[in-house]
């Protein structure tokens, strides 16, 4: 199962002693940076403006799928979904099997003004603090891999650090989990992490069971303006879509499809 070996992976006692070492100058740094930005305040003002909120995402590789872009440049591509209408910048940041690192989010974050979202299997507090020292404003939480006093106690430190907690959840124990940090930001993950699986029934069996208040977003498998109205006529707000836009040779008519502006393609044709 893919999510146990990242997760094992991440248990390393060599990386576990070095981050734990390391975490008053991770806070120190965290300190140096600036303000984090508002991402919660950013998607709710998108939601309102377009009717659906756009998290674009900054993802090199897949486990199931491999390199989706060769020569991927994170500033540049922030700054196109910057100009496109993106409400956020999703960067993955895993190094192993996504090909990811915090250099992409620097390099993301001093591109943009849009807040970015540390997109990682989390499990460690001073990680929550690495986040912010290399620019993150709000990090992802995944219910699947923590347990639940490990999510409701990085949740907290994500909000002492200033910054918003994006809980993840794919089935009903992992929502019940995630209700229990008194969560502001709830992702649905249409991807069954252990089988890589994706269908967006998961949006509409979930969503109806989030609490009213609760800004929820729907992740993966999104890649057209159907796929779009049907998670939000489950009730979700906010989409966080990565591989159909780093894979599009058009990515700025990809993005316009997705906030509803479907005739961009065939104009810009």
């Amino acid at each position: 199962m893919f999510l146990q070996q990242i997760m094992q992976a991440r248990r390393d006692a060599d990386r576990l002693e070095r981050g734990r070492r390391a975490h008053q100058e991770l806070r120190a740094a965290s300190a140096r940076q600036s303000p984090p930005r508002p991402f919660l305040a950013a998607l709710r003002d998108a939601h309102v403006r377009d009717g659906v909120a756009l998290i674009a995402e900054i993802k090199r590789a897949s486990p199931s799928k491999g390199l989706l872009r060769g020569g991927l440049q994170p500033g540049p591509t922030a700054r196109l979904y910057e100009a496109c209408g993106a409400a956020a910048v999703s960067v993955l940041t895993e190094e192993r099997w996504f090909q990811g690192s915090l250099d992409d989010l620097r390099e993301a974050r001093a591109a943009t003004s849009l807040p970015i979202l540390r997109k990682d299997f989390l499990s460690e507090e001073w990680e929550i603090w690495e986040a912010r020292a290399a620019g993150a404003d709000a990090v992802l939480l995944i219910a699947a891999a923590l347990e639940p006093d490990r999510l409701r106690a990085l949740a907290e430190e994500a909000r002492s650090a200033g910054m918003d907690a994006l809980i993840e959840v794919h089935d009903g124990d992992e929502l019940r989990a995630a209700l229990e940090t008194s969560p502001t930001l709830i992702g649905i993950n249409n991807r069954n992490l252990a089988t890589f699986q994706v269908t967006l029934d998961t949006t509409e069996q979930l969503a109806p069971r989030v609490p009213k208040g609760i800004f929820l977003v729907s992740e993966s498998g999104i890649a057209d303006g159907g796929d779009v109205r049907r998670v939000l006529n489950a009730g979700a707000h906010a989409i966080l879509v990565g591989e159909s836009l780093v894979k599009d040779a058009d990515p700025t008519a990809r993005i316009h499809e997705l906030l509803g502006r479907s005739q961009a393609r065939e104009e810009m044709a």
